[in-house]
């Protein structure tokens, strides 16, 4: 599977921001006199994140500011920062608000996961990994397999194929209902001579497209052609042209296996 050349938020890694839809409701009276300093930072995190997710990132930096005020050492507050500073095109302060983060408590996998994301959108990949791998050490985190799957992506990009297809299976054992890393597998599988796998994930992966969990695209349809291709399954790899033919006539896989033909 082709890699998306930069990871932005809402992608590959796991962003708290994506859990935010819709307008931002925010309170005009001020946090009284009950409420703790932590609470207080907290919710003002949660108002960055919103305005971050809408993309209105002076309003954020507004909120993070007050955040920091009152607690500077939050985690999150620092580590959204970084997620502004990055959407911004801030690579420096982006990177040195998630390392800031970390240095606080390098036990705070998310943040890990943001710097390992801005790590892979700079090209940084062997550091990306680093962290990616860091993360996974934390056995109670939520989004456990999520970080095993990029790590896949990040081996499967510096050609390690082996290693990329154990952190895809990692990620599956985690987690099962991932159409993604069963497309990913397929291809790995069938790049390494392993053509029983490899049908076996592409059908799972075939499952979960006509069930409506996932689309078809470009690259997916080439990788099931091949696939079948390399079963002898004419029927099937004739299907699948078709299916790219239609609906990606302009897609570089049509006109790459066109020349095939």
């Amino acid at each position: 599977m082709m890699l998306n050349a930069r990871v932005r938020v809402g992608s590959i890694l796991i962003f708290a921001v994506l859990l935010l839809t819709g307008c931002v409701t925010e309170t005009t009276s001020s946090f009284n006199n009950k409420a703790s300093a932590s609470k207080a930072a907290d919710s003002y995190v949660e108002l960055a994140l919103a305005y971050l997710r809408n993309r209105e990132y002076d309003l954020a930096l507004n909120r993070l500011e007050k955040a920091l005020e009152i607690s500077p050492q939050h985690l999150e507050a620092n580590a959204i920062l970084g997620l502004v500073y990055q959407e911004q095109g801030e690579a420096s302060h982006a990177e040195a608000q998630y390392r800031k983060a970390i240095d606080i408590d390098p036990s705070f996998t998310r943040g890990r996961t943001y710097l390992a994301a801005f790590l892979f959108n700079q090209g940084r990949l062997d550091e990306s990994l680093e962290e990616s791998r860091k993360a996974a050490e934390d056995l109670k985190f939520n989004g456990r397999y999520q970080i095993f799957s990029n790590i896949g992506m990040i081996e499967s990009q510096l050609g390690r194929q082996t290693q990329a297809i154990e952190a895809y299976e990692k990620s599956l054992l985690l987690r099962r209902d991932q159409p993604n890393c069963q497309l990913a597998l397929s291809g790995l599988y069938l790049a390494t001579g392993n053509l029983t796998k490899a049908a076996r994930n592409y059908g799972l992966f075939w499952e979960a497209v006509r069930s409506g969990d996932t689309r078809h695209t470009p690259a997916s349809l080439e990788t099931g052609i091949q696939i079948a291709r390399a079963a002898g399954d004419k029927d099937k790899e004739a299907s699948l042209w078709l299916y790219l033919k239609n609906e990606f006539p302009n897609s570089a896989e049509y006109q790459r296996l066109s020349k095939g033909q």
